[in-house]
């Protein structure tokens, strides 16, 4: 073994392989071997959590249908949200939070920045 590592051949046909690069290209990525090891380990980490859900992200993964992905995607396109993770969370968010507690944090919100401005 050298300071580089062991050397590990990796087959793939073409299809596999052109997907691969479309993937790195779109996202300005440029070392295969960085992106192989970077996948491999997230596979390990999520391969016994449920629903292929990070353990340390501490999140829950959905899954949506192709029609509501896209309906996600059309509201992002029209500027109703920044994107589909932040659409969804505020959703749920409009759900499971009371309105007297939304109201109560935008009052000492303001509350607390009237006070900052008077000590300025």
């Amino acid at each position: 073994m050298t300071d580089d590592g062991i050397k590990i051949t990796l087959r793939m046909g073409t299809e596999e392989l052109q997907a691969l690069e479309d993937f790195m290209g779109e996202r300005d990525l440029e070392n295969k071997s960085v992106f192989i090891r970077e996948a491999i380990k997230r596979y390990m980490e999520t391969y016994d959590s449920p629903a292929g859900q990070m353990p340390s992200e501490g999140g829950i993964f959905v899954r949506l249908s192709d029609i509501h992905l896209d309906a996600l995607n059309q509201l992002v396109q029209r500027g109703m949200c920044l994107n589909e993770e932040e659409f969804i969370r505020r959703c749920v968010l409009d759900k499971i939070v009371p309105k007297t507690v939304e109201e109560e944090a935008i009052e000492d919100s303001f509350r607390t920045a009237q006070r900052n401005a008077a000590l300025k």
